[in-house]
């Protein structure tokens, strides 16, 4: 990617705070994997959510009883719409230890698994005293975090990890990515002819934060898919700047975008 950027670490960051758990392995059962539902919540820890009759259901209420914490690994997938096509922006991969989240937590995890996958059976798992055969809440603390993009890999330290904090204004980013790519494609892929080394074709907002933009770009004589990077002049910190900026960018053709 095409500086300026954000660091990696903030990056993967803010890719996981938008992404969601698909998988999970038991480390005393590596042979066995099983689909997982939940979130990331704001401090960097995965929080999945176990219907009664789920592998982790069963495995956490045994650990229970002798109060041990399960290592697991856990796969999370972040994605992006490129039209009606689900493309993968990145996958991670979590190893760490799942334990229940303590009765005071339950709420703010349940929070983070609502905005995800809604359910009224969350509530079920709030239950400060919830019945053997009631929903889970469970939390995974990172001990590291790999990840894979379209253009990186690597690992990160679990605590580096929560330590680090993602873009501030990834939340109003995705908001208005999803808004542009809804409504202002034809703007977006106009803008294309002006910008340097790039083809003509169908645009997407593929990437979108402080210090950038990134355009997923399908040419229009064919060929494979193009990821372009337009940085920002000035970093962006209010979701008004990013607005004026990617306004910038497809309606004042011959300037640089900024905020």
């Amino acid at each position: 990617m095409r500086q300026p950027c954000p660091s990696a670490i903030e990056r993967v960051r803010s890719l996981a705070a938008t992404a969601t758990p698909t998988t999970a392995v038991l480390a005393d059962d590596p042979g066995t994997r099983f689909s997982v539902r939940g979130a990331v919540d704001d401090a960097g820890r995965t929080v999945l959510w176990a219907e009664s009759g789920h592998p982790l259901h069963e495995a956490l209420r045994a650990a229970g009883r002798t109060n041990a914490d399960l290592p697991i690994g856990v796969g999370l997938s972040a994605l992006r719409h490129v039209g009606r096509t689900p493309t993968v922006r990145a996958r991670l991969w979590c190893d760490g230890r799942v334990s229940a989240v303590p009765a005071g937590e339950r709420r703010d995890a349940a929070l983070a698994v609502w905005d995800v996958c809604p359910d009224e059976e969350l509530l079920a798992a709030v239950d400060h005293d919830p019945m053997p055969d009631a929903p889970l809440l469970a939390r995974v603390e990172p001990a590291t975090v790999m990840y894979h993009t379209y253009d990186a890999s690597g690992v990160i330290d679990g605590p580096a990890f929560r330590a680090a904090a993602p873009d501030p204004i990834t939340g109003a980013a995705e908001r208005i990515l999803r808004h542009v790519n809804d409504c202002h494609r034809d703007e977006l892929s106009a803008a294309l002819r002006h910008l340097p080394d790039t083809p003509d074709g169908a645009a997407w907002l593929w990437e979108l934060d402080a210090h950038g933009v990134t355009l997923w770009v399908n040419p229009l004589h064919g060929g494979d898919p193009a990821l372009i990077r337009v940085p920002w002049s000035d970093r962006v910190t209010r979701p008004c700047q990013l607005e004026r900026a990617l306004f910038d960018l497809m309606s004042r053709h011959g300037h640089a975008a900024r905020p």
